[in-house]
This record gives C-alpha cells, structure tokens and sequence, in this order.
C-alpha cells in the first residue's frame, strides 16, 4: 500500500472566510476550504514548529507537504448523535447547485444552505484626516458562521464542524500532522478569523471510502471512484470527461510571491452519469487518471 488514508473533522473557533469573485460592496466566502487553502495552512503550522527562532523556509517544506500529502476539501459537516454528517454539493438538472447531507435525507438548495451556513461582517476603511468612514468603501464580508443559523448555540451539536480526508504517501508527515490540534485557515487570520480546532483524527484505510465513494491507494496518486467531484477538476478537454456536467470556474492566485498561472475547471459537485477514476494531484486538484 502506497498511501495511508485518514479523516480528520475539525470545529471553527471563529468566522471563517474563503474568499471568491465578489458581488458588488459584497466580499463572497466560499462554503468550503479548497485543498489548496488546507495546505497553505498545514505548511505553515509545520514550519514555524520546526524551525523555533529561526525564518521557516516555507518554500521547501511546502513542496515535501505537496508531495507526500493529499487533501480533500474540508466541507461543513453536523454531529448527530455519534455520527460526523458533512453536506455535499451536487448540480442537479432542474434545480442548479443543491447541498445534501451525506448519510441523511435532507436537501437544501444553494441559498437556503448559505442563508443557514454564512454570516456577514460589515466594514469600512477610515480616513485618518477625518476619523470618519471613508467615502465608497463600506462593504460586507461573508464568513463560515461557527454556528448554524437555525440551531441553539448551546448545543453541542449545533456547531459548524468541518470534515475532510488526507492521504498520506508512505506515511510521511504522519507524526507532524498528529501534533497539529490547531489551525488558522482562509483571510484575515491576523484579524482573529480562520481558527479551526481538530475533534476528530482517524486512520480509515481499511474503510476504502471517502464520502462514501470507493478509492484505491496503490497508484502514484490516491484515486477515488465518482460520478461527481468534491474539489475543482481540471478542464483540460480531454475526451474521458466529456459529457461533465456543472459550472466551470476559472482559478488563480499567488504562489511564493509570483503569480499562479490560472485553470479552468469543474466547480465541486459538477457530476457525470457514469463513474469514473479521479486522481488528487499535489494541491488538490481532482484530475480524470486518463489526463496523466
């Protein structure tokens, strides 16, 4: 066996915001934390623990992490009873993208789900000359509320949970991830947003299901069987997933100071009506076994 499976499920400490094209005054939070977001932040944690007083070289460990490591989607999970259920995106033909709790019977469409899921924080820059709200710049964030909306705050069960799974390539990083607890992820961290706590870590290997879709971990790359992706899959034209199904979604950024040249892909819950093997690549990208 090549890789080692595990699921992990972590409860927000605090709002939560991933970032996505906005919506005029309105700074729009993604209702899930990419791979690419998770490894950012494992990458981090990792290096400032290892290198003490000395400037963490981020770079290199960030490519180790990358290559030894393969992360899921973290997406919004309740606990009912004993149980972690996570809410999983799926675009259907008559009604776009709708959300269902996987394990349970409940379906919500998109906006009901973020009505229930977001929150939005309001905010201004000041202009120093008259302590006053600057003219234009009043806007709303919206952030992972750590509580659902239609719930008691006090109950356990009502808390924001996120769940996930990470592969790991001949166990390696196994005893640093062990010792991570916590984790801040998304924007605005030093602001106090992004704190996530983990309440659940377990080897699932012998499970050979990742929500509840089989996988195989003997390849180069951990595979999974589905006919819907949960992560962003590369659009690369390639026959074997003609016929997808969804919203394709240009994706760019920064990486190590330089930009990162964008993708076009599938947005997760784009579905096919057959199944097939998908491969996660070092940042998360699912990617159909043929496009190798």
């Amino acid at each position: 066996m090549t890789w080692t499976a595990l699921r992990w499920v972590w409860r927000l400490e605090a709002p939560l915001y991933v970032g996505m094209p906005p919506a005029g005054a309105l700074n729009r939070c993604r209702p899930y934390v990419p791979a690419r977001v998770l490894w950012g932040a494992v990458t981090a944690e990792i290096s400032r623990s290892k290198n003490g007083e000395n400037f963490p070289d981020y770079g290199k460990l960030g490519c180790e992490v990358a290559r030894d490591c393969r992360f899921t989607y973290l997406f919004p999970a309740e606990k009912r009873g004993d149980k972690f259920l996570a809410w999983l995106p799926k675009y259907e033909k008559t009604k776009g993208l709708c959300w269902r709790s996987h394990g349970g019977e409940e379906s919500l469409s998109d906006r009901d789900f973020r009505r229930r899921l977001l929150v939005s924080r309001p905010g201004t820059a000041i202009a120093p000359e008259s302590d006053s709200a600057s003219e234009g710049t009043l806007r709303e964030t919206e952030c992972i509320n750590p509580w659902w909306r239609d719930s008691n705050c006090q109950e356990e069960s009502s808390a924001v949970l996120l769940l996930g799974y990470v592969f790991l390539k001949n166990n390696g990083f196994r005893r640093q991830l062990d010792n991570i607890d916590v984790l801040f992820v998304g924007g605005d961290t030093r602001y106090g947003l992004g704190k996530i706590c983990r309440i659940d870590w377990h080897d699932i290997s012998s499970d050979l299901t990742v929500f509840g879709e089989r996988f195989h971990l003997n390849g180069e790359h951990p595979e999974i069987q589905s006919d819907i992706v949960w992560g962003h899959a590369l659009d690369c034209g390639q026959n074997q997933i003609q016929g997808m199904q969804g919203v394709k979604e240009l994706l760019g950024g920064w990486d190590q100071a330089s930009q990162w040249r964008g993708a076009l892909t599938w947005a997760p819950g784009s579905f096919l009506d057959r199944f097939v093997a998908w491969s996660i690549d070092n940042y998360g990208y699912w990617m159909h076994q043929g496009n190798k």
